[in-house]
């Protein structure tokens, strides 16, 4: 068919004697976006009748059948829309681009279907043509015309499909690498003519960047800047007019003020100075300092919304400026430009927090993500503090003497592509104060004293002037010596102590502990003495009263100064409760029964016997005396019995309290009588003898006297006597007596007796007789008849 090989003029004013190498649209990246997200393999799909197939060699038809074709323009396109809504944008678009330019359809068609012929293994078949929708008649053209054209890698294939675009929105630097990149020749002669159109006008940029270098050299930065401004006109992506345009601008009168540029969280903020931009586009352009002229500017996408713009692909580590150039329709600059001032895009550290203690502190911060480290200076009283070893997101330096620090902490960044060289953020300060901490406390021991209470002493670091010294009772357990406190959370001092000695007097008040002298609390009931120790600081000595009964507590030395303190050593203290009622009773020669009142909740009570220059513990639980008693075997020698609750720990001090329960026994001694019947003297009997026989250990002494006293009266059955006045005395007996033989007879005598019958009782005298047991014998051999 005449006119249907490529070589021949087709038909139409602007028919193609060659295939395109390139779509030459713009937004052509968004056609193709659209058409893979219909799932098209080319437009051609979204223009096919049904049944039918595409004429694109002599203009774009349907055909719908024989002899039916029809031609696809603007009206055609948006008629389909009908039919495919969900391709209603691509169908605008590609309605928008006929208008504009008839032979553009038919430049993308054609380029997507050689593209699609050049990748398909069976590419060189007209039916593959076919299968693409084209119409039989034009595929084995479009096949033979394909395989003649140059086939493009995929770089050459992006660089085709990009070059308008860059042309159109002044990119001229980046569309002639995109076009050095473009087989020459080829028969596209709509190519050709905008290189040749690309080429002039980056030979005019050239000559504007000449003349403004010769100016600048001269010294002429008015006149520079305005061939950098042409340059930047001809070529808005020019690194070269761009850096130039900002060395040499000079805002005149008038002209907006610069573009501000804020680190916020994951990127830069551009923030528009006031004025009226509505409706003016712009180029963002992000320079970079230290990178070669010759790498293209990277252009901050998207346009400024409420006057702010955020660029989040600043690289970390570098510094930037921004240059904001306004755009006419043209895409070419109309207006001057907006410049900001240099950043490093070096994000700070947040949250920078520090606390002191004694002679050190504790800084904390969060990095920013892809910092390096941190870099921090520490000044003080006597300027920079040395040898600081921060860790990434913490600090703690010791040794510090007290006084006020300024901490300073900057994120250091490590700059891409230059090895050494490191940036650095703003910088995040704090002050913080060093405050004197109180002078701890080495030792704190604690010893009874005989008379009760405790004694306790103290060691404690010489320095800190006002230091005084506390004695806490912990109720829980207590923190380790060396812990730093706050005063406010101390326990409140001990209730129970009190001055101890003579030199004592005078020690209340505060002093400079440098001095010798040792400083307290005019609150604080602990009063204290202190000498030197031989350079181990400061002995102190403090007397403790009496503890309550019962007291079981962990005591502490704590070394106070102002709101600051700082835990010393603990001691265990007890002091177990008194017992009381204490009575002793000897139930049997070799027993006695002990009885008191039970102290407490004590769960054991011990009893100390002491006997025969012996001592025998004997300890006895609650339950048990409670149940039984508390029955002790003993010797008849006289004891002595010491009762005292048993303490709760093995570890603790004991503060025995004076006057703990204490009884004593004498020796067992009992006095026994009994009637003897008189010598038998013929038919008669004698007298009645009085036998008192005295069973006492070695050395018993200070007997009581002994009576026998009779009582008649009663009848055959006479009454026994009630008491040494209650009848009539027979015989009486001295201690003395008694002790000297330990066994006395005695006749009584008829003569003092009253009438028969009668009976006898004897009885103690003296005031020994409580203290001996008198042993009677049975009731019936104490009559007389």
């Amino acid at each position: 068919m005449a006119g249907t090989d490529f070589g021949h003029a087709l038909g139409l004013s602007r028919a193609l004697s060659g295939l395109p190498l390139s779509p030459l649209v713009g937004g052509y990246g968004e056609l193709v976006s659209a058409q893979q997200t219909l799932g098209l393999r080319h437009l051609c799909e979204l223009l096919l009748p049904a049944s039918g197939s595409l004429r694109v060699l002599d203009g774009v038809f349907r055909v719908e059948g024989p002899g039916r074709r029809r031609h696809v323009g603007a009206g055609v396109l948006r008629a389909l829309r009908h039919g495919r809504p969900e391709a209603a944008w691509l169908l605008d678009r590609l309605a928008g681009i006929q208008e504009r330019d008839p032979a553009a359809l038919r430049r993308i068609l054609l380029y997507q279907l050689v593209h699609l012929l050049h990748d398909h293994p069976e590419g060189h078949l007209p039916a593959t043509a076919a299968g693409f929708g084209v119409d039989p008649a034009e595929a084995a053209a479009l096949v033979r015309a394909a395989a003649g054209r140059v086939r493009l890698a995929a770089r050459e294939r992006a660089a085709a499909e990009s070059l308008e675009d860059d042309w159109r929105r002044g990119r001229v630097r980046s569309a002639e690498s995109r076009a050095a990149l473009l087989p020459t020749g080829g028969g596209d002669r709509e190519l050709a003519a905008r290189l040749a159109e690309l080429a002039a006008r980056a030979k005019a940029a050239d000559a504007a960047l000449r003349e403004a270098r010769r100016y600048e050299d001269r010294g002429d930065p008015e006149r520079a800047c305005v061939q950098y401004e042409e340059a930047a006109w001809l070529a808005g992506d020019c690194p070269r007019a761009v850096r130039g345009l900002v060395r040499t601008y000079r805002p005149e009168p008038g002209d907006p003020g610069p573009l501000e540029s804020v680190l916020v969280p994951g990127g830069v903020e551009l923030r528009w100075p006031p004025g009226d931009f509505a409706g003016q586009s712009w180029r963002v352009l992000r320079l970079t300092r230290g990178e070669p002229v010759t790498v293209p500017l990277a252009e901050v996408p998207g346009q400024p919304r409420g006057g702010v713009l955020r660029d989040q692909d600043a690289g970390i580590g570098l510094q930037v400026r921004y240059v904001a150039l306004p755009l006419g329709d043209d895409g070419a600059l109309d207006g001057p430009p907006l410049i900001g001032a240099p950043l490093a895009v070096a994000p700070a550290v947040t949250g920078l927090s520090v606390c002191d203690g004694n002679r050190w502190i504790e800084a904390s911060w969060t990095g920013p993500p892809f910092a390096a480290g941190p870099e921090v200076a520490l000044t003080g009283p006597r300027g920079p503090v040395a040898d600081l070893a921060p860790g990434r997101e913490t600090l703690r330096a010791e040794g510090l003497e007290p006084g006020a620090y300024e901490l300073t902490v900057r994120a250091r960044y490590s700059a891409p592509g230059r090895s050494g060289r490191a940036v650095l953020s703003a910088a995040a300060t704090i002050p913080v104060t060093v405050h004197p901490w109180p002078a701890p406390v080495h030792t704190l021991t604690a010893s009874p004293r005989e008379s009760g209470g405790l004694d306790f002493h103290v060691t404690r670091a010489e320095g800190a002037s006002g230091t005084e010294v506390r004695l806490v009772e912990w109720p829980d357990v207590p923190p380790v010596p060396g812990t730093e406190l706050k005063t406010a959370d101390l326990p409140p001092p001990l209730d129970w102590i009190s001055p101890g000695g003579p030199e004592m007097a005078g020690a209340v008040g505060t002093a400079d502990a440098g001095a010798g002298r040792f400083a307290t609390s005019g609150t604080d009931p602990a009063v204290a003495t202190e000498s030197r120790t031989g350079g181990r600081g400061l002995r102190v000595g403090l007397r403790v009263g009496l503890p309550p009964g019962g007291l079981l507590v962990n005591v502490a030395a704590v070394a106070v100064l102002g709101e600051r303190a700082v835990a010393g050593p603990v001691v265990a203290v007890e002091a177990p409760l008194a017992v009381t009622g204490l009575a002793l009773r000897r139930t049997a020669p070799d027993q006695i029964q002990v009885t008191f009142d039970w102290p407490g909740s004590t769960g054991t009570v011990t009893a100390a016997v002491t006997q025969d220059g012996r001592v025998s513990d004997h300890a006895v639980a609650r339950t048990v005396f409670l149940r039984e008693g508390l029955r002790l075997p003993v010797t008849p020698a006289a004891l002595r019995v010491d009762a005292y609750a048993a303490p709760r720990s093995a570890r603790a001090v004991l503060a025995a309290a004076p006057g703990d329960a204490r009884a004593e026994l004498p020796a067992d001694v009992t006095i026994a009588y009994e009637l003897l019947p008189g010598a038998r003297r013929g038919l008669r009997r004698g007298p009645a003898v009085l036998r008192v026989t005295v069973r006492a250990p070695a050395g018993a002494a200070d007997l009581p006297g002994f009576v026998l006293v009779a009582r008649a009266d009663g009848g055959r059955n006479p009454r026994r006597p009630s008491g040494p006045s209650g009848g009539t005395p027979l015989c009486r007996l001295t201690g003395d007596e008694l002790a000297a033989t330990g066994t006395v007879e005695r006749e009584l005598d008829p003569a003092t007796a009253p009438g028969r019958p009668y009976a006898v009782r004897g009885f103690l005298l003296g005031g020994h007789a409580a203290s001996v047991r008198l042993e009677e014998p049975p009731i019936h051999s104490l009559v007389v008849r």
